[in-house]
């Protein structure tokens, strides 16, 4: 996920200034957008739900998510900073978002009050989820506890007694997604995501900048990955995502691994933040998952030969 931004920054998901949303107000995604459907007509679609961030575009989360609905069938709303989100209204959050034909899940903020415990963390999130409540989301993605040297020595116990909390307020545990961010601590997890049956949000990004491919062997893991976060790192700016056609072959094949174990019927989100990275991605994947059929395709005919 990107790095915190200023509530007021008009590329940022916080609340911005009025202004901005008049003037965004007949905003699009450009020349280049395509719809899922018409990417994969080729190669059909695929058996996972296709999602976009709400925050591609730089305007509201309502212009983002009315733009974005018109091509792609799920979109996670980005709630990054908990502050602002706190503080979004209906004109933020717009009653028109109800009518929208698309699948919803929500990412929570990367900076929530960890150090409240568990009980008040849970009363954020929750408070956090009823901005949303109309539309359903059907999974909550977080960022595992940390402090600025890394995981906390405690975040295991912490996230352990957050999803309890939670699962008494109506949040079941398969909905909570754990997410791969920095160092081992997704490994550093591990326990408590398989004692409680907690879902897992693998980001390639994050696995390839911070060398975390060996994660993909944890114990069970794809009993519990319910959707992928699809990105390339970039080098010259590291921390930020960039394209899928930016992928080298160690990351393309890390790609194809991935795909083929992923269960259908969960999400895989291109996390890109302009439409051009966006939609190049969508093109990608619509190719290079009609390759990834091709060969196994290929590869059963040579078996029964």
């Amino acid at each position: 996920m990107p790095a915190l931004k200023s509530a007021t920054n008009s590329t940022g998901p916080g609340s911005g200034a009025r202004a901005e949303r008049r003037d965004s107000a007949g905003a699009d995604l450009g020349a280049h957008a395509l719809g899922c459907a018409q990417a994969f007509a080729g190669a059909g679609l695929p058996p996972w739900s296709l999602a976009a961030p709400s925050c591609v575009l730089p305007a509201d989360v309502g212009t983002n998510c009315t733009a974005l609905a018109r091509h792609f069938p799920e979109i996670g709303l980005c709630f990054f900073e908990t502050g602002a989100c706190l503080a979004y209204t209906e004109a933020d959050l717009p009653r028109s978002l109800d009518a929208l034909p698309v699948r919803w899940h929500l990412h929570l903020p990367l900076d929530l009050p960890w150090a409240l415990g568990p009980a008040a963390l849970a009363e954020t999130i929750l408070a956090l989820s009823e901005k949303v409540a109309g539309l359903a989301p059907w999974a909550y993605v977080l960022h595992p506890p940390d402090e600025p040297g890394g995981l906390r020595a405690d975040g295991p116990e912490r996230l352990r007694c957050l999803a309890l909390a939670l699962r008494e307020r109506g949040i079941p545990h398969g909905a909570l997604l754990v997410e791969n961010i920095k160092g081992r601590d997704l490994e550093a997890m591990w326990p408590v995501v398989r004692e409680l049956g907690l879902g897992v949000c693998l980001d390639l990004g994050h696995m390839l900048e911070r060398g975390q491919e060996d994660f993909l062997a944890l114990p069970g893991l794809w009993d519990h990955v319910r959707m992928l976060h699809l990105n390339a790192p970039d080098e010259a700016r590291p921390g930020r995502h960039a394209a899928l056609d930016r992928l080298d072959a160690a990351g393309r094949a890390l790609l194809g691994r991935m795909l083929t174990r992923f269960a259908p019927g969960g999400s895989v989100v291109l996390e890109l933040f302009s439409p051009r990275e966006l939609f190049d991605s969508l093109r990608f994947i619509e190719v290079f998952w009609a390759d990834m059929n091709r060969n196994n395709t290929d590869g059963r005919k040579e078996d029964t030969a």
